[in-house]
């Protein structure tokens, strides 16, 4: 079994790259005193990156998962491979906000893959 090197990883990653149109901003919740006891969610910008967003469901595997995660309409965010995301997440692209209700990781990871839902 031949495995990947590292120069070919990196080059497949620098492809993958190229086909990130979009500029994603992360967004990272934190909780602010109101002055009453209890506490506010604030929104602040923890970067921005290329992307790429696209419908899920396209293929029965791909509704079934958005099914079991309550998406009546969810979307695949396509983002640089090690982009510190996660599930406490949200997303801006366009103007529009999306929430992360998974991130997908794998071995030898070109891109790494959230599932979204937007935010009304």
């Amino acid at each position: 079994m031949t495995l990947l090197t590292e120069l070919e990883l990196i080059a497949m990653r620098s492809m993958q790259a190229q086909g990130l149109p979009e500029t994603v901003i992360i967004q990272r919740c934190s909780l602010e005193s109101d002055g009453a006891g209890g506490s506010v969610e604030t929104w602040t910008e923890a970067g921005s990156v290329g992307g790429r967003i696209g419908l899920i469901g396209k293929s029965e595997q791909e509704r079934m998962i958005a099914e079991r995660l309550g998406i009546s309409q969810g979307y695949m965010v396509t983002l640089p491979a090690g982009t510190d995301i996660g599930e406490q997440d949200r997303l801006t692209i366009d103007g529009r906000t999306f929430e992360v209700v998974g991130v997908v990781r794998g071995s030898w990871e070109t891109a790494r893959r959230a599932v979204c839902k937007e935010v009304l």
